[in-house]
């Protein structure tokens, strides 16, 4: 439930930045709807991962959990081809 809630008022601040950008001119109304449409289905997307557990350290199905990317300090350098 502490998802919801943190994607729900995530969600209605970044609206309120799209209207408030809609009113100064800095983008088009069109432009608004659009990023409010996307933004409403990025937080319908969200919490349905959450209700799925996708972001538990753990989760990753019966494989095990995701490999964790390495950073680029932790990655091999290729020797340079000849």
């Amino acid at each position: 439930m502490i998802t919801v809630l943190t994607v729900d008022e995530a969600l209605q601040h970044i609206c309120a930045i799209f209207r408030e950008e809609a009113d100064l001119g800095d983008i088009t109304p069109t432009e608004r709807d659009l990023m409010i449409d996307g933004a409403i289905l990025l937080a319908m997307n969200v919490d349905d991962m959450s209700r799925e557990d996708r972001f538990s350290p753990d989760s990753g199905g019966p494989a095990g959990p995701l490999p964790r990317r390495t950073g680029r300090h932790e990655r091999p350098r290729l020797a340079a081809a000849s």
